[in-house]
């Protein structure tokens, strides 16, 4: 394990509010389906899974069905592999190419696998790590699939990325996020209280039977609604 503890020992510190994030990742064998990551950024097998995860709400596949879709993908890649790099302090490696999701019958993604020899870098590079090696070419994958800009896929990030890190025991000091979701993120004033809330909307409402992001939603109209 590159001089670092396994993955399950580190994740086993999580406790309380946090152990669900164990469940996030796949370690061994897996009765459920198991999806190289790359296959996703190939348009056929994309497709299939985003078909499976459109008979989930009774849709047919659209832009706000993949925008949906990519929120679960992203948190099961994100929350797990940034909990495995502060607990341990150094950065997991979670390429494309190397890593697997396990997903469930309708195409949702609800684990992550990592392979057992995975490298790591410093701690303060797990981010930007994780940027370069596999969100980069997902999102351009996903932008290009859906047609949505990619604003809208790096705001899905980033919710997850800012969240996590700051949840987590021993965050990373003075954590920022990297480019190119820097400021996807943002902290305002309203009636008294500092709201945690996305500069782009993420669409997901256009999903039959499914909300908005509430107060995180930046659209005031939709936030009035909810």
């Amino acid at each position: 394990m590159s001089g670092i503890a396994s993955p399950q020992d580190l994740l086993a510190r999580l406790i309380g509010p946090l152990a669900p994030i164990r469940g996030r990742l796949s370690d061994g064998a897996e009765i459920r389906r198991v999806v190289p990551s790359a296959q996703v950024l190939e348009a056929d097998a994309f497709a299939f899974l985003i078909e499976s995860y459109a008979r989930r709400f009774g849709v047919k596949p659209d832009s706000y069905l993949v925008s949906l879709w990519s929120q679960k993908y992203l948190a099961t890649v994100i929350i797990p592999v940034m909990a495995l790099s502060v607990i341990g302090g150094r950065a997991v490696r979670a390429d494309i190419e190397t890593t697997e999701i396990v997903v469930d019958d309708d195409g949702q993604p609800v684990a992550l696998r990592v392979p057992s020899d995975f490298t790591t870098e410093d701690g303060d590079q797990a981010a930007s790590l994780l940027v370069s090696t596999h969100l980069t070419p997902l999102i351009e994958a996903l932008a290009r699939r859906s047609g949505l800009s990619k604003k809208i896929f790096w705001g899905n990030a980033a919710h997850y990325l800012e969240w996590i890190v700051r949840q987590l025991p021993g965050k990373i000091s003075g954590f920022a996020l990297p480019a190119p979701m820097t400021d996807a993120i943002r902290y305002v004033e309203e009636e008294g209280l500092r709201v945690r809330r996305r500069k782009v909307c993420c669409l997901r409402d256009r999903v039959r039977g499914v909300e908005n992001c509430g107060t995180l939603c930046p659209d005031r109209v939709k936030r009035i609604k909810s």
